[in-house]
C-alpha cells in the first residue's frame, strides 16, 4: 500500500530494498524509470531493464535520435550491438518483434547519472493483418545489462507477460479500475483476494476451456459445485490453500 503524502515513484525504491535481487533482472514501465529506482536495484546486487518514454524529456528524445535507420542497419549487420527477430501469428495477424541492444551509451553526456547504465535498446513491433495493412510501434529501454540480446529480449517479454496476465486481467476480468472502495485497508484486502482468485483461474482455465470471465460467470451460477471443483483442480496443480488461509 502507498502511504499518505507519497506516490508510487518514491515508494518503489523502498520496496526494492526489501528484496533479494542477486542474479535477478528487474523490469518496470516508464513511470518508474527513475535514477533512484535504478540505484536501488544495483545496490541490491540486481540488474534492471526499464522502459523509456517522454517523462524523461531530452534523454528519451536523444535515444530516439540515436536509433535512426542507419544505426539499426549497423546493429543488424552485427558490427555494433545485438539483434534478434521473432514472429508470431495472432487472430489472423502476423506480429514481428525486432530487438536491438547496444553498449554504446557514453555519447549521452549524463549517462553516469544512471547507476551502471551499460546498454540501451529498442523493440520494433510490426503488426500486419490479412488485408496487408501494417502498423509499427517502437519502444525504448535503458539497462544495466551488458550486451546479451537473448537475456535483454527475454526480460522484456517477461515484463509484457506480467502486464498481459496480471494487470490486464485485473482490469478486464475483475474490473479493478472501476472499484470504488474508499477505505484503504479494504481495497488492499480486495486486491489480495482478487489476485488469489486470478491464480486459481489460471490453473483451471485449461480444464474449463473458457475465458476467465466466462469461468467466473459459470461459478456464480452454480457456486456449490463449481467452486469446490476449481479448488480441487488448483490443489492438484500445487495450489497451497492452507497457506492462503493463513
Amino acid at each position: 500500500m502507498i502511504e499518505e503524502k507519497t506516490n508510487e515513484i518514491t515508494a518503489i525504491p523502498d520496496v526494492i530494498k526489501r528484496l533479494n535481487l542477486k542474479g535477478i533482472v528487474c523490469t518496470w514501465d516508464a513511470l518508474n524509470t527513475q535514477k533512484e529506482t535504478a540505484k536501488a536495484v544495483i545496490e541490491g546486487k540486481g540488474d534492471y531493464v526499464g522502459a523509456l518514454k517522454g517523462n524523461q524529456g531530452n534523454f528519451y528524445q536523444d535515444v530516439i535520435d540515436y536509433f535512426d535507420e542507419d544505426r539499426l542497419l549497423i546493429i543488424q549487420s552485427g558490427y555494433e550491438g545485438g539483434y534478434a527477430l521473432s514472429r508470431e501469428k495472432s487472430h489472423s495477424q502476423i506480429i514481428t518483434y525486432e530487438y536491438y541492444q547496444t553498449e554504446k551509451v557514453k555519447w549521452y553526456e549524463d549517462y553516469k547519472d544512471w547507476e551502471k547504465l551499460r546498454s540501451i535498446g529498442l523493440v520494433v513491433k510490426t503488426v500486419e493483418n490479412a488485408e496487408g495493412n501494417r502498423t509499427v510501434e517502437k519502444r525504448y529501454y535503458i539497462s544495466s545489462l551488458l550486451l546479451d540480446i537473448e537475456l535483454f529480449s527475454r526480460a522484456i517479454r517477461s515484463h509484457w507477460s506480467v502486464e498481459n496476465k496480471l494487470h490486464w486481467q485485473m482490469d478486464f476480468t475483475f474490473k479493478s479500475d472501476n472499484n470504488t472502495t474508499v477505505e484503504k485497508k479494504a481495497a488492499y484486502n480486495l486486491q489480495i483476494m482478487k489476485k488469489n482468485a486470478l491464480s486459481i483461474l489460471n490453473m483451471v482455465k485449461e480444464e474449463y476451456k473458457l475465458s476467465m470471465r466466462k469461468i467466473r460467470f459459470k461459478a456464480c451460477l452454480n457456486p456449490e459445485i463449481e467452486v469446490p471443483k476449481m479448488f480441487y483442480i488448483a490443489k492438484k496443480k500445487g495450489w497451497n490453500f492452507d497457506k492462503v488461509k493463513a
